[in-house]
């Protein structure tokens, strides 16, 4: 099984976080490539972290603690070597692998009072959708998926703009995008029968 050196985890792990809070840098666009010198890396006094999660982890699963971590907004190396860190890797790894029957959990739960105030903006509060995702009652993979097919990002960037919290989201939901793969034909047409079955009036 092949590894990383400690300066390829701190490589990686550079890209992923400048991926992630960085709005103009993409992490497949760019290849993973990140200018960080092997001398600036040994000059750092964590190191040692680095080393730790290169000897831990081959390189796709270390993108993918990386990436589960920097959902749970956990940007410093020193934070990722606790027991934290690595649930936060495990609840992750289970949501992937029961990817559409997670899904489809959460779209029943959003839609429940109905499909139209799920996702109708407010002046005193957040979204149906918003608030449930807040409220850790859906994942940020539902949150991404729905938005595939219903678009509700761009509207709440619009009506939340210079808003404390939801752009922090909207940034999440556009950075993680790119690392969800699934079956889109089947994912659509759960959300259309979820639709049908919850609607109170159309909406979308």
């Amino acid at each position: 099984m092949k590894h990383f050196t400690g300066y390829g985890s701190y490589q990686l792990f550079l890209a992923l976080r400048t991926h992630f809070t960085n709005a103009k840098y993409d992490f497949f666009r760019m290849h993973g490539k990140l200018r960080a010198s092997k001398d600036a890396y040994n000059r750092r006094n964590d190191r040692l972290f680095f080393e730790k999660l290169a000897k831990a982890y081959d390189p796709e699963l270390l993108r993918d603690f990386y990436v589960s971590n920097f959902l749970e907004d956990k940007q410093y190396v020193t934070d990722l070597l606790d027991d934290s860190a690595t649930n936060n890797f495990i609840r992750y790894q289970s949501r992937r692998q029961a990817l559409t029957y997670n899904v489809a959990k959460d779209i029943d739960t959003v839609l429940s009072n109905g499909s139209c105030e799920a996702f109708r903006t407010h002046n005193d509060q957040y979204p149906g959708v918003l608030i449930l995702y807040l409220q850790r009652r859906i994942s940020i993979e539902s949150l991404v998926i729905m938005n595939d097919f219903i678009k509700f990002a761009n509207k709440f960037d619009k009506y939340y703009d210079g808003d404390v919290i939801w752009p922090k989201i909207s940034m999440k939901i556009d950075k993680y995008r790119p690392f969800l793969k699934y079956d889109k034909d089947k994912m659509k047409h759960i959300l259309k029968e979820k639709v049908n079955e919850n609607s109170r009036g159309k909406c979308f």
